[in-house]
């Protein structure tokens, strides 16, 4: 008795196909492909059967798509989503290598793996057409690389989403991704605040889980002068941590340091944000601006010498101290500026 071969007996049923066997014994001989004899035959030969219907390989492939979506998501032409009317992102977001690299990276992923959120828009139509019919809730950078690559973008559609859990929501997802700079926060919650969207600064900080300080000092950004903030490169260039010492030049030599953010707005090549901030709080506009002065220290006299300027300032318990600018004096002079300090306090009767 010969020996059954591996392979013969196993039959293969394929959905859809279970037909395929009868309705090729109805097919004259000249016409029927070469007949299989294994499984694996018979599945190669329908697999490219398959494959010469384009349109239905194309089907399959968006069919399989939409299937890997979770629910609740929806992939969306990103021409059809507008921004809400409280986005924060500074145009210069958008061309910085950060978003770069995540449109990079979008691109050889065909499409965005984290979903951004969006709201039906209202009025917009429920049936598909060329109208804008969402409202962004947050990721508007994953938004804009597939609206630049012409994909669609991965989106969860949210129609239970108030304006005040929007912006909830948008700051919340922004720091646990590319987070806003100084300048970004600053005017956005100067825009909610001034809305009324939240009753007060404290509020607005609880509701977002930012600390309040931070708060505090991205709202100061927010208020420097159009001359300041055109000083630098790009607003998102502005530091929280230099707000303070920016307002406080400001608060000391305001027509000084608008003067000199002006120049620096026309330098070609633009400084760097870091110079620009040393000129504005340390240069010309005043060494008094320094915001490291503590509240017990107050300039009580200004020199000026050659063009550049000096302070003699009264500090706690009593004490005097001479700062002078960089250039006014040398080193070398050091010995002749003892000698005249002894003379003075000695015809004042202080030596």
């Amino acid at each position: 008795m010969a020996t059954p071969k591996k392979g013969q007996g196993i039959a293969f049923k394929i959905p859809g196909h279970e037909d395929a066997a009868g309705d090729l014994a109805d097919t004259p001989n000249e016409l029927k492909p070469s007949q299989a004899k294994t499984g694996i035959g018979m599945l190669s030969r329908l697999i490219s059967v398959a494959q010469t219907d384009n349109e239905e390989v194309k089907r399959l492939s968006a069919e399989n798509e939409r299937l890997k979506l979770q629910v609740g998501e929806a992939l969306i032409d990103p021409r059809q989503i507008v921004l809400t009317r409280w986005a924060d992102r500074h145009p210069d977001s958008f061309s910085s290598p950060a978003f770069l690299e995540l449109k990079e990276d979008i691109r050889q992923a065909g499409g965005n793996v984290q979903p951004i959120k969006v709201r039906p828009l209202k009025g917009s139509s429920p049936e598909p057409s060329s109208e804008p019919r969402y409202e962004l809730v947050y990721g508007s950078r994953r938004t804009r690389a597939c609206l630049e690559l012409g994909l669609h973008v991965r989106a969860v559609v949210d129609d239970n989403v108030d304006d005040q859990a929007l912006y909830v929501q948008m700051q919340r997802e922004n720091r646990g991704r590319a987070n806003l700079s100084a300048w970004e926060q600053g005017v956005s919650y100067h825009k909610v605040l001034s809305e009324g969207l939240f009753p007060s600064a404290r509020r607005l900080a609880e509701s977002i889980g930012l600390d309040h300080s931070n708060m505090a000092k991205a709202l100061r950004v927010a208020e420097l002068p159009e001359e300041v903030v055109g000083a630098f490169r790009s607003p998102c260039d502005i530091q929280f941590r230099w707000a303070v010492a920016l307002d406080k030049a400001l608060q000391r030599d305001p027509k000084a340091v608008r003067a000199a953010a002006r120049r620096m707005a026309h330098e070609n090549p633009r400084p760097k944000p870091q110079d620009v901030f040393r000129a504005l709080t340390q240069g010309s506009a005043g060494i008094a601006a320094k915001a490291e002065a503590s509240e017990g220290e107050r300039a009580d006299r200004e020199i000026l010498v050659g063009g550049k300027r000096g302070v003699i300032r009264a500090g706690k318990g009593g004490s005097t101290t001479i700062e002078l600018e960089a250039g006014i004096i040398s080193r070398a002079h050091w010995v002749e500026l003892e000698a005249g300090l002894q003379r003075l306090l000695k015809e004042i009767g202080a030596g």
